[in-house]
Order: C-alpha cells, then structure tokens, then sequence
C-alpha cells in the first residue's frame, strides 16, 4: 500500500504515528504533559477521518471538530472561541486538518473499499460532487435561507478561479484535493491569529496535511504539509 502511495505522495505516515509524533513534540518543547494538549481537528465528516483507531492522541476531553464538507472549518470564529476555552490550565493547543482522499489497493485515486461493502466508492465523495459542480459551472448563489446546500456552493465558490487548472491536471481530483487544503490551512491560520480568546498566554501549534483514506482495515495515511507554533 505504501509503495502506491509514493507514487501520488512524497512524504507521509500513518494518521497515528503523524498525530502522536506532534503531541510528543509539543510536550518536549513546551515542557508541559501530553495530556494537557487539547486537539482541535478539522477535517471532513467523513466517518473514515473520525475513527478513534486512526488518531493516536492522549488527551482525555477528547477532540474538538471544527470541519464540516472536504474538512473546511466551517464552525469559525464562534466555533473556535468555544475551543479556545476549553484549553486545559498551563496547556497548549493542536489544530490538526486538511483535506482527504481515497486511495485504494488497485491504486486508484479517489476511490477506496468500505467495510461491508463489495464495491468501491468515492472518497471525498462530496468533493468530487463539488468538482463536478465547478468544472460544469453550474454553480449557484447562495442562498442563506437553503442552508443544505451553503457549504458546498461555498467550496464550489470558492474552486472556481481554479477551474481550468483542475480541467488540466492529470488526476483532477489529486488537484482539486490540494487546492482545497490550501484554503482549509488560510482560513484555520486567519481564524487563529484573529481570534481574540486565543491571544491568551499559551502556546497554539498547527498541523496540517492529506489524509489518504485506503481500503477497509487499513490504516489511514497523513501527508504532512506544516506543523509549527502560531503562537
């Protein structure tokens, strides 16, 4: 799986080992327990990114989720204001996100096997739906009274200006998938540095990457992107 995996991905390891190893070095550096790390994700609804196996995190309240449709942190600054109050006495706070995508043993992108199923399925299907929005731009207005169609039209809003390079890529959705974690990285960074709550005196890190999603009981992947202090 990993020698197909190179092939898209330079560099990455398993969500576990990518998770934890950030946990370890926040502590290390802060001179603080793991335990008073407190994580903030933001990655699709995708039941494959919330798996409790798949992230290796020892704090004990759990994780924050902040990401809604492709992992865009759609809860924003209310949403973050919330988390920021959580953060443990003398603690430290992670955001962990990015965007995710399918890769399966047969090594085709975008797709993977599911358990309990015989077929394999699209992943992030909701981004590919968004693509397919943007490159046939039948994108439309949003509408703040049809709430079940703002996150998408959003994303899809938001693609547009990239469209023809999407078009030309040699695996779109490869494209589209990077395209979008530059977006969910610009706005966690803005929402961050804006956030009043958080100009609190401890320390704010930032880890963020691709998920690669793969068949059935494997492990997901995380291609890391950045991990450094904010603040």
């Amino acid at each position: 799986m990993q020698k197909i995996i190179s092939k898209y991905f330079k560099n990455f390891a398993t969500m576990s080992e990518a998770s934890h190893t950030a946990v370890l070095k926040i502590a290390e550096r802060e001179g603080i327990e793991m335990n008073r790390i407190i994580v903030a994700t933001s990655f699709c609804f995708d039941e494959l990114n919330h798996q409790q196996t798949k992230m290796n995190l020892p704090s004990p309240q759990g994780t924050f989720i902040m990401g809604g449709l492709a992992g865009y942190p759609f809860v924003g600054d209310i949403g973050l204001s919330a988390f920021a109050d959580h953060i443990p006495d003398g603690g430290a706070a992670l955001f962990i996100f990015g965007s995710h995508i399918g890769i399966s043993r047969t090594g085709e992108v975008g797709k993977i096997k599911r358990v309990g199923q015989h077929r394999h399925t699209n992943t992030c299907g909701a981004l590919m739906m968004v693509q397919n929005h943007v490159l046939s731009s039948s994108i439309h207005q949003i509408d703040p009274a049809d709430y079940s169609e703002f996150q998408p039209e959003f994303l899809a809003l938001r693609l547009l200006p990239m469209a023809e390079d999407i078009r030309k890529a040699e695996v779109p959705i490869l494209k589209t998938t990077h395209l979008v974690y530059d977006e969910i990285e610009n706005e966690i960074l803005k929402l961050i540095i804006n956030n009043k709550v958080l100009q609190a005196d401890f320390p704010v890190y930032i880890l963020g990457g691709i998920v690669i999603n793969t068949d059935e009981t494997l492990p997901n992947y995380f291609s890391q992107k950045v991990f450094r202090k904010v603040k």
